[in-house]
């Protein structure tokens, strides 16, 4: 799916309300400088268009152009209207990681380890489940007393490029090196189900959302890596 501008979504908004509304395909004369955006978003994907003669003529008539939203615009805003309703629930979620963190107190990280290993199961949005895992993942690799260096792993893969493939090998690592840990092997269990629920939910984020997950991870890792000694 090909990326759109701000302006492209506002547009491909008000083509949606326009054809929900009317229940059929919308001539260009009916949205408000439409027509050369409209054949953009048809290059797009965004939009279909269609030829339709007047159906009451008393002469061979003029066609029209008429154009519609195409199934991958419908799916597009109902994954964005998904994560603004989520988007609340993030901010919370986030608070509280944050918070729990910043009193910096070994105890803390290991009740919010504790917590989020009982929450992850019923975790809400693609994002906030992302969040949760790779905080407890992170929690975990601390118990290891895993250095949290710039020559770390996990320190090397937080510095490329923003994308799903190196935030999914970023929970694989992690895990793996928790996993050489006995006691983290106990703790853990069958945590492999999470990080492919992770994976998967992953591939829901938009770009706006996975560099969101990317800036939170960042901070967790910076957090623990300024937090004292065990």
């Amino acid at each position: 799916m090909m990326e759109l501008t701000f302006r492209q979504k506002v547009f491909l908004s008000k083509l949606l309300d326009v054809y929900r509304e009317m229940r059929e395909p919308v001539h260009y004369s009916v949205v408000s400088a439409a027509y050369d955006m409209l054949r953009l978003l048809e290059q797009k994907g965004m939009v279909g268009s269609e030829y339709a003669t007047p159906k009451v003529t008393s002469g061979p008539g003029r066609s029209s152009i008429l154009f519609f939203p195409t199934a991958e615009a419908i799916e597009l805003f109902s994954r964005l209207a998904g994560e603004s309703q989520g988007q609340e629930e993030w901010e919370e979620v986030k608070a509280h990681i944050f918070l729990s963190l910043r009193k910096g107190k070994a105890s803390e990280y290991q009740d919010l380890l504790r917590e989020l290993l009982t929450r992850i199961p019923e975790a809400g949005s693609p994002l906030v489940r992302c969040a949760e895992v790779i905080t407890a993942l992170l929690l975990s690799l601390r118990e290891t007393k895993h250095k949290f260096g710039r020559r770390s792993p996990v320190s090397i893969l937080l510095g490329a490029p923003v994308g799903s493939l190196g935030m999914g090998t970023l929970a694989g690592l992690a895990l793996g090196l928790c996993l050489a840990d006995q006691k983290m092997k106990r703790l853990l269990g069958n945590f492999q189900k999470y990080t492919k629920r992770y994976e998967a939910s992953l591939r829901e984020l938009s770009p706006e959302s996975l560099k969101a997950l990317h800036r939170f991870t960042r901070d967790i890792w910076n957090m623990l890596r300024r937090a004292p000694e065990r």
